[in-house]
């Protein structure tokens, strides 16, 4: 091998090196930079066995019973909606559904909607809402068009708002403090120890003085 052609050779060699070094030096800093990024976020929650455990014990509910619990809770609500004022303006019947929602987060109430719905329901006569304690079926939609109509008016209404409930939205129709209600056709004692907010349709509403 000539001179020349081993210097050719050395230069080709120096190149190829320095063009290695040169990658190998871009993935140690692009690894670097990745490191640097998140190591602060694993350093707060490093993910192991024992936090698992413990996201679970704190009530971690799988996402199809979580479908399942609000597809119930939408229909409970529904359900109190139709028997309740299904003969109502839609602005009466989001008002009775709004009474239902204000309950749930209400300290002094069970915090589910079909537990406030169904509250002492197995005392005849003697629960939260009349027809769930009457004897009678809880279903809706049963008979003529114009039932079939107003059942699905109630879901729809109960679909919407559920679903700004569940995104911790304000309702806007009536004040959070309001949680009692009764027919303009009767006249019950325990009203005078409640405040009237709203008429709407054949209802008045109450909250607590």
């Amino acid at each position: 091998m000539t001179r020349d052609r081993r210097h050719s050779f050395r230069g080709i060699i120096l190149e190829t090196g320095q063009r290695i070094l040169a990658a190998v030096s871009l993935v140690l800093s692009a690894a670097l930079v990745l490191v640097l990024t998140l190591s602060p976020a694993m350093a707060d929650s490093p993910l192991t066995e024992d936090l698992l455990k413990a996201y679970v014990a704190k009530g971690y509910t799988p996402t199809t019973q979580r479908v399942e619990i609000a597809a119930r809770e939408r229909r409970c609500l529904a359900q109190a909606i139709y028997h309740e004022a299904r003969g109502e303006p839609e602005e009466g019947q989001r008002a009775v559904g709004q009474v239902i929602l204000n309950r749930v987060i209400n300290r002094n109430y069970p915090n589910a909607v079909c537990d406030v719905v169904f509250q002492n329901a197995e005392r005849r006569n003697r629960c939260q809402f009349s027809f769930a304690c009457d004897g009678r079926s809880d279903d809706g939609g049963n008979g003529n068009r114009i039932v079939r109509e107003s059942w699905v008016r109630a879901n729809l209404i109960a679909e919407a708002m559920y679903s700004r409930f569940q995104r911790n939205e304000e309702l806007d129709d009536l004040p959070q403090s309001v949680l009692f209600y009764h027919a303009k056709r009767v006249n019950p004692k325990w009203a005078s120890a409640y405040q009237p907010v709203a008429s709407i349709g054949q209802h008045v509403f109450y909250a607590g003085l």
